[in-house]
């Protein structure tokens, strides 16, 4: 009796932990979709004090974008709403131009017009299996984690089944390379820890695979293989 007392009392301090966790990776998915529409509502503000006449058509291409991160939580509200579903009834990964979605992550961090230089390096097409909503929702963390670290220019490297995120920040030591996939892990006292542990579940979601190179004081290289 003593002993399965026991069990149960380790049994429900294991799903308190559980929902504790899940508690903070909901709240880090919100965050990513947050930072994209603050951007957008900035770069409003300052077009409409330098260039007043120009609002009308930052107005709607702005607003555009801001629809699509709104729409991008709902997603993830829903993928939640699925998280206990087994894996096989995941959607398949579809066919896609791996340039075309990145180009959508990458504008959005350009309109912010300050911090941390954003480019794109893109062959045309570059396919690879992937669902577009988790492909947007990886390079945020990646774009996060590289502007978190102080980088002044993050190139987005996309060829065939492959993207690459190279980034000229603070780096990352290399006794603690080997942590950088686990769960609350966070080389700053502002994040959530939960950055590449989501990119890492999601990418091998797609059959995929992810690597992390990095020189502290010089900079970090994430590559994303595809099938």
């Amino acid at each position: 009796m003593l002993a399965l007392n026991d069990i149960t009392e380790l049994s429900r301090a294991e799903r308190v932990l559980a929902w504790g966790e899940m508690a903070r990776q909901v709240a880090h998915e919100i965050k990513n979709p947050l930072t994209p529409i603050r951007l957008g509502i900035q770069h409003l503000r300052r077009v409409q004090r330098d260039r007043p006449a120009a609002l009308g058509a930052a107005l709607g291409e702005t607003s555009d974008r801001i629809l699509a991160e709104i729409e991008r939580l709902d997603t993830i509200a829903r993928a939640f709403s699925r998280f206990a579903a087994p894996a096989g009834d995941a959607t398949p990964p579809d066919r896609l131009d791996l340039g075309a979605v990145a180009a959508e992550v990458v504008q959005l961090y350009r309109l912010a017009g300050e911090g941390t230089e954003v480019v794109i390096e893109a062959s045309a097409p570059a396919w690879g299996r992937a669902r577009a909503d988790e492909v947007k929702e990886v390079l945020v963390n990646l774009l996060e984690n590289s502007r978190q670290a102080g980088a002044r220019r993050t190139v987005v490297r996309v060829a065939e089944r492959r993207i690459t995120v190279l980034d000229d920040g603070r780096g990352i030591p290399e006794e603690l390379l080997s942590r950088v996939f686990e769960p609350r892990f966070s080389t700053t006292t502002s994040g959530s820890g939960l950055g590449l542990a989501i990119v890492k579940r999601l990418v091998e979601g797609w059959g995929g695979t992810v690597e992390v190179e990095s020189t502290e004081g010089r900079g970090t290289t994430v590559t994303i293989a595809l099938v």
